[in-house]
């Protein structure tokens, strides 16, 4: 299923499933829009966002089964955001999930910034989410990293920094899938992450 935008100016409602999954776990909205998450599961939910140059939207700490959040719209543009939904009765975290706010993403880069250091040449969070056609930008702020993806194609493999690197957006079919790279950093440590590809 391909990336659905919303109308301008849109309330995007993101239900969370009886499992305490989001049943829209990578979406696309305009920087008008505005988002709330209802919760279907049975216990309460914390939506908790993640995003090293955020925020984007405020983490909400509690929604009880059958309640709807206040609705939000974005503190920035032109990025995406990840979340994860956290079980209050268990602590069992679903996700991460994301969301991309941004005028015309399709051309107009709206990344999900992944920030990686030579300490263990691992981005923040390990894995990451973006929705289908997503963006992402990585900040190799201490030298430059050869990174490699799997499967190939979807993002552009060599050796890039030092720096803020241009933006990538994923060239995929209408499909979720699960990216993995590796990253050689420049004392020849070695690390990787996944990004997970919604629709």
């Amino acid at each position: 299923m391909a990336t659905v935008r919303a109308p301008l100016g849109a309330l995007n409602r993101i239900s969370i499933d009886v499992n305490g999954e989001s049943l829209s776990p990578g979406i696309v909205i305009a920087n008008t829009d505005s988002i709330e998450f209802y919760n279907e599961a049975m216990f309460a939910v914390e939506i908790r966002f993640l995003c090293v140059n955020g925020p984007v939207f405020s983490d909400i700490g509690s929604i009880a089964h059958g309640v709807t959040s206040t609705p939000q719209t974005a503190q920035k543009t032109q990025i995406t955001t990840d979340y994860v939904v956290k079980n209050l009765s268990t602590g069992k975290l679903q996700g991460p999930y994301s969301i991309e706010v941004g005028i015309n993403t399709q051309i107009v880069p709206a990344p999900l910034q992944i920030d990686v250091t030579s300490a263990q040449a691992s981005p923040n969070g390990g894995t990451v989410a973006i929705p289908m056609s997503g963006w992402v930008q990585f900040d190799l702020s201490d030298g430059a990293y050869t990174i490699s993806w799997t499967p190939t194609g979807v993002f552009p493999s060599g050796k890039y920094g030092p720096g803020m690197v241009t933006p990538w957006q994923a060239q995929t079919g209408n499909q979720d899938e699960d990216v993995s790279f590796n990253l050689t950093g420049p004392t020849g440590v070695t690390g990787g992450g996944t990004v997970k590809i919604h629709s």
